[in-house]
């Protein structure tokens, strides 16, 4: 007895700017050390000062905005900094603003959010991009490492200790 299973998954082609021939639009991101900016900096029109405007395509990716902020943000450059997305958009019949996460990436590796870009995520002209960096955790040496034999100068054996 043989048993046959074929799986179709129905994918969209990408959609390619033609770069040369597409005027691109103004993207405004605001990009904020370790959390996003608070949702009510956005609020009656307003928007947080820490902007950063550039032109851009929808087939922009959120590594190339990566690279972007880090030319022009110098504590965004060391290897391992984070970049945390978000898009922040009106809602549709208030004037109400809502964040909604759309990927990591990290200076320095590949991430599968690299690839994503603005019209995967379902971005619109006239939202914001917000950006959370994180910088890279560097380990202390101020306080020594324990080892895992136990307390230093015994060798410790977790199979012969006595209870």
């Amino acid at each position: 007895m043989q048993s046959h299973v074929i799986s179709e998954v129905d994918s969209k082609p990408e959609k390619v700017v033609n770069r040369e021939k597409v005027c691109p639009f103004l993207l405004r991101i605001f990009v904020v050390s370790v959390r996003h900016n608070p949702i009510q900096e956005y609020k009656n029109g307003n928007a947080p000062r820490n902007e950063l405007q550039i032109y851009t395509w929808m087939d922009c990716t959120l590594r190339e905005l990566m690279m972007l902020i880090r030319d022009v943000n110098a504590e965004s450059r060391p290897r391992g900094t984070s970049f945390d997305f978000s898009i922040v958009s009106p809602e549709r019949f208030s004037s109400r603003m809502n964040i909604r996460p759309i990927g990591i990436t990290i200076n320095g590796s590949r991430n599968v959010d690299d690839t994503k870009t603005l019209a995967d995520c379902k971005f619109e002209i006239g939202d914001f991009i917000d950006v959370a960096i994180t910088p890279p955790r560097i380990p202390s040496r101020d306080f020594p490492r324990r080892s895992i034999e136990g307390p230093p100068g015994r060798r410790f054996d977790r199979d012969r200790r006595r209870f």
